[in-house]
């Protein structure tokens, strides 16, 4: 594409739309100091890779002051940087020099619960009854206030509800028992949380990824989840937000909702003046359901009803991250949708924590790229923002029977040196051990040795992504499904001024035959934008032929990127390495 057609289009989308975030953990990601604990600066030294792989923006799961007791969401301070991590001046090196590569920075940000080490719980413990103080949090008498509410760790919790004999009352926690619940009817905790937001935003960051966003506010008879209060306050935090950018004329940031609520509970986030993202955990189910039984009927429903809603571009996209795939009991997605999962992924069997799978997406898709790819090249050409949790890209495995959740956090690979090149640091001072299993042990999969193969899934993610790149269809283009007449096919077509893009990905493990109705392109040229082959032109009756997982992007008409080797040459040119 031209640079001045390159210029336009970026003045015209918030350089979120459509762009593609990496979540990773610093503790877990690059040791620099040798203590085998990640941390920025081994974060910082990375970023070259992060750049040649051609993500958009980093996601840094919660870096500030914690006894780590759930992996950092339970915060004691969150107006600084874990001393395990670095501190306020290595996270500006680390802002500055991501921008210098292009990458924006996103921090996971908490506002529903502190740790019950932070200084406003314990003043709040010690405080008097309806003190402000003790206003705090959330007290009750009695564990019957809230019954509604469903408790969220049923693994871990039997109640939302935790005795403190310092205090004489039972406090809220709607997730586990060392988190008490912030309490937001007291309009001094929404200034404290927005106060917090702002001291942020003076440091530099692009957006903030908000964890647990439904639970903020409690209502008897409800759920309390999505309360109306919570939609007012989310609001006044994007007003603050646009006000302080206003203020320092600086482009907005980007603030993306954790909701794992069905798409009509939470598209309200993104209503106007509210959020600008949310992440789209029913479509993560949907799209593991497909490949669980190669059926794609409930996934082209879903689709459908999402083009329908005309929200697409404000969802972003996980496969995996670094809590369980959830499910949940119904609420998230039918039942039936969930038992196509138990019953058509066998990795899934005996991992279930709390109300999804507690595993990898490697493991997940029994160690088989070809899946992978296949849900991958729906990801990468959907609207929306596409998601990738660190070592997605290599197919790395994961460590069953770690504690909680910290099966899906070990050490990132990146050679096949002794602990996978993540620490110097001996053994027992790692934070967790890498994967050594057969299948996905790290002297096999990991960064050094993939980019050396030419046909490995990290170079395969790279290609996809750069070619991405080129093709603003994919990132900022209208969406229109087409029927595919294959129960395991799933097609559709993303057009932009620029171009316009046919889509059609296999989800069955077999070789699929079906025709697409192209009769709005009649005539026009079709070329297939991956390898470079000239394909017969469109008709309404165009015949296509996918292998198993097979998938093909295909370039309708005569646009202004003329020859489909572009792409690949474009993206070789772009992902040089470092």
């Amino acid at each position: 594409m031209p640079a001045q057609a390159e210029a336009s289009t970026a003045t015209e989308h918030p350089w979120w739309d459509g762009a593609v975030i990496y979540q990773l953990m610093p503790r877990s990601f690059s040791d620099a100091n040798g203590d085998g604990i990640g941390d920025l600066q081994g974060l910082q030294n990375r970023l070259s890779y992060l750049r040649w792989l051609g993500v958009d923006a980093i996601w840094l799961t919660p870096i500030y002051p914690s006894p780590l007791r759930d992996g950092g969401y339970d915060i004691t301070d969150f107006t600084d940087v874990h001393p395990e991590l670095g501190d306020l001046a290595s996270l500006h090196r680390l802002i500055e020099a991501a921008h210098g590569h292009g990458i924006k920075v996103i921090l996971d940000l908490v506002l529903n619960h502190t740790s019950q080490l932070h200084p406003w719980f314990q003043r709040a413990r010690f405080a008097a009854p309806g003190s402000s103080e003790r206003e705090f949090y959330v007290w009750s008498d009695s564990t019957e206030r809230y019954s509604s509410a469903p408790v969220l760790f049923r693994h871990f919790e039997r109640s939302n509800w935790q005795w403190d004999p310092q205090a004489g009352q039972f406090y809220l926690h709607r997730f586990l028992h060392h988190q008490p619940d912030l309490n937001y009817d007291n309009p001094e905790v929404q200034e404290a949380m927005l106060q917090v937001v702002e001291f942020w935003l003076e440091r530099g960051v692009d957006g903030f990824r908000l964890d647990a966003i439904p639970f903020l506010f409690e209502r008897e008879g409800t759920r309390c989840e999505g309360l109306v209060e919570t939609h007012a306050f989310l609001r006044r935090l994007r007003q603050r937000v646009q006000q302080h950018s206003q203020r320092r004329g600086k482009p907005e940031v980007l603030l993306l909702a954790e909701a794992i609520q069905p798409m009509d509970e939470a598209m309200p986030y993104l209503a106007e003046g509210e959020l600008h993202a949310a992440f789209n955990f029913a479509l993560t189910a949907h799209l593991f359901a497909a490949v669980a039984y190669g059926q794609a009927a409930d996934l082209v429903r879903f689709l459908n009803d999402l083009s329908e809603a005309d929200v697409g571009r404000g969802w972003a996209l996980p496969l995996r991250n670094h809590d369980e795939l959830w499910l949940g009991d119904g609420h998230l997605v039918p039942q039936d949708v969930i038992q196509r999962i138990r019953n058509g992924i066998p990795a899934a069997r005996g991992h279930w924590l709390n109300w999804g799978i507690n595993r990898r997406l490697a493991p997940l898709l029994n160690g088989d790229s070809k899946p992978n790819m296949a849900l991958h090249a729906l990801l990468y050409s959907l609207p929306g923002m596409p998601c990738i949790y660190y070592g997605d890209e290599l197919g790395m495995g994961d460590w069953p029977g770690l504690r909680d959740r910290d099966a899906n956090r070990t050490p990132m690979a990146w050679t096949p040196q002794r602990n996978g090149g993540f620490s110097s640091a001996p053994d027992p001072l790692l934070v967790l051990p890498p994967i050594t299993t057969p299948g996905y042990d790290y002297r096999v999969v990991n960064v050094e040795v993939q980019k050396s193969l030419n046909g490995s899934l990290l170079n395969w993610h790279r290609r996809m992504l750069m070619s991405r790149k080129l093709l603003p269809a994919l990132r900022h283009g209208d969406f229109r499904m087409l029927p595919s007449g294959h129960p395991g096919i799933v097609s559709y077509v993303r057009q932009s001024p620029e171009m316009t893009v046919l889509v059609a990905v296999n989800l069955s493990g077999t070789g699929a035959s079906t025709q697409l109705n192209l009769e709005p392109w009649q005539g026009e040229r079709v070329r297939e934008l991956l390898w470079g082959c000239e394909f017969p032109e469109a008709t309404k009756r165009w015949f296509i032929y996918l292998p198993a997982y097979g998938f093909s992007w295909w370039l309708l008409g005569d646009a202004e990127l003329s020859s489909s080797s572009q792409v690949a040459a474009g993206a070789e040119r772009r992902s040089a390495s470092p």
